[in-house]
């Protein structure tokens, strides 16, 4: 089975293009065997975006109920929780899938449809183009300005994954679940725990369109309207992520 993950707050604009893309690659049974669903954890919206996910009326798409607001990381970890895939991809709101994502990362994955090869990694990750709110490519390729640098290390110091350029099998759910607390960002703390296990791959491909916009949850290219976080957050952060990695190791 695959599984995408979705964190959704107040998406309206876009979520529906999103599902489209994401839905068109995917398989068309729901079954946990060779099926497909796509997991959906809203954070309190309060525009339309769960009438439109329920206007698109897919049996594949499983909204789970509301908790409160939780930040996209913890409100991510309740999408992987939910989840049951063999494979595993994490999908923001906003951007859009481009044809063959799905069939690249499986590849990239050494997955069959019901078994992994020997020398599966545990995660890959891949490129994208990006586009702005209208639609237009702004940016060939995200690596060229944010390249994905390999390492547990590098990572731990600069994060360069990019949870909607990812998917994983699901064993590492077992090693970054629970999400500890803290946690700067989730796909950060997922790609370092494969990192430790020399479990990635990088795919040169660009499978996704990267929406940049003045309202992204989470933004890598939105110049003037980028949150810088100050020196002490930065360490914070890297405190409480080496902190966190530190006491997973049993």
């Amino acid at each position: 089975m695959i599984s995408v993950c979705i964190a959704t707050y107040n998406g309206e604009r876009y979520v529906r293009e999103q599902l489209e893309s994401i839905l068109s690659q995917l398989p068309q049974s729901a079954d946990e065997k060779g099926g497909a669903e796509v997991v959906v954890a809203d954070d309190g919206s309060t525009d339309r975006t769960l009438n439109i996910i329920q206007e698109i009326a897919d049996p594949r798409v499983k909204v789970l109920p509301q908790v409160g607001h939780l930040g996209p990381v913890y409100n991510f970890e309740r999408t992987l929780v939910a989840s049951h895939g063999d494979v595993i991809f994490l999908a923001d709101q906003d951007d859009l899938w481009l044809p063959g994502k799905v069939s690249k990362m499986i590849e990239a994955l050494g997955f069959d449809g019901a078994t992994f090869s020997t020398t599966a990694p545990l995660l890959a990750v891949h490129d994208a183009n990006v586009i702005n709110g209208d639609g237009d490519v702004i940016g060939d390729s995200m690596w060229a300005s944010r390249p994905y640098k390999s390492g547990a290390f590098a990572n731990w110091l600069k994060n360069s994954f990019t949870g909607c350029c990812i998917a994983f099998r699901k064993e590492l759910l077992a090693l970054a679940l629970p999400f500890p607390k803290n946690l700067p960002m989730h796909d950060q703390w997922l790609g370092v725990i494969a990192e430790r296990k020399d479990g990635v791959v990088a795919v040169p491909d660009k499978l996704i369109s990267y929406r940049v916009h003045k309202n992204n949850a989470t933004n890598l290219f939105a110049g003037d309207n980028k949150k810088v976080a100050s020196v002490c957050q930065r360490f914070r952060w890297r405190f409480n992520l080496l902190k966190a990695i530190l006491l997973r190791r049993g």
